[in-house]
């Protein structure tokens, strides 16, 4: 391999790591150390808590997690069935996406849920009333059940709807 396509080959796997980004929606809220990183939302994304992280906007209703004793010995909270999802009336059709964190409890319970990035405006509403009608499974460390947050991404497909066949009011 010449000097040239080895510097070539370099070049190319330090911009894919430059360009690889730490998003929210990709980390495991199980470990603890995750719950002190500012949220990161991809750039052009409304972004509801700009410069917190999730342990700021859940506060004290998040517990610290345990420290986990192995590797295996943990694993974060996971959805099991997904609520209704009703696209908001007076919103014209186009796609969207929403990244939200659901506070998990030890029981499983969805105890509340914050939007922290977003494509678009007008879908906070029906996605806290998705996370809140979602079941879930808690997070567990060292083989206990934690109050634990999943961060989940929320995407909104515009569908051209057809005519529902009932006059328009006026």
């Amino acid at each position: 391999m010449t000097r040239t396509m080895l510097f070539g080959l370099v070049l190319v796997m330090l911009s894919a790591v430059a360009g690889a980004q730490d998003l929210s929606s990709q980390r495991d809220y199980s470990d603890p150390v995750q719950r002190d990183r500012p949220i990161a939302c991809k750039p052009g994304d409304r972004e509801s808590f700009a410069g917190k992280t999730l342990g700021e906007v859940f506060g004290d209703a998040w517990p610290a997690q345990p420290v986990v004793s192995s590797p295996d010995a943990h694993a974060g909270a996971s959805m099991i069935e997904a609520g209704p999802m009703r696209w908001p009336r007076g919103l014209d059709p186009q796609d969207s996406l929403t990244v939200m964190a659901v506070l998990v409890g030890s029981d499983g319970a969805p105890l509340r849920a914050e939007i922290l990035c977003s494509t678009r405006m007008g879908f906070d509403a029906a996605v806290r009333r998705n996370a809140m009608a979602s079941t879930y499974a808690p997070a567990v460390v060292n083989g206990m059940p934690v109050t634990s947050v999943l961060v989940r991404v929320v995407r909104f497909n515009a569908v051209a709807r057809p005519p529902s066949g009932k006059p328009r009011r006026n």
